[in-house]
């Protein structure tokens, strides 16, 4: 079973995703982004992260940024990472700077469920 984090402020996204991915077979853990998100990683075989771009602690290219930077120095490799956003025209313009993080896909929102599963799948596998 592959494990799937859910980065979201929003409990509500939390939860549909916790549902459409459960539903496929995958485990899922959830954060609103804050420290949390770093232990849960730490503590758990994360295979991959689905973050919210706009929160309103870091954005989700900044936590992702952050996640990599404390996993590298504890010499772990960061899971690869989707980006959710609302916004999908003013990201893209960074879309460059995050595949360099690690950042493997970007999916605007309202999003289809088959295009997430698809990102997901192509992602984990």
């Amino acid at each position: 079973m592959k494990n799937i984090l859910v980065v979201d402020d929003e409990t509500n996204i939390q939860n549909l995703l916790e549902d459409i991915l459960a539903g496929e077979g995958y485990k899922i853990f959830l954060s609103d982004g804050g420290e949390d998100s770093i232990n849960i990683i730490k503590n758990n075989k994360i295979d991959l992260i689905i973050l919210d771009m706009m929160m309103p602690k870091a954005s989700g290219q900044e936590l992702y940024t952050s996640i990599k930077i404390k996993l590298e120095r504890e010499g772990k490799k960061a899971p690869p990472a989707i980006i959710l956003t609302a916004h999908p025209g003013a990201e893209n313009t960074q879309f460059l700077l995050m595949m360099e993080a690690g950042i493997k896909k970007l999916i605007p929102k309202p999003f289809q469920i088959s295009e997430l599963l698809d990102a997901v799948k192509e992602c984990i596998n």
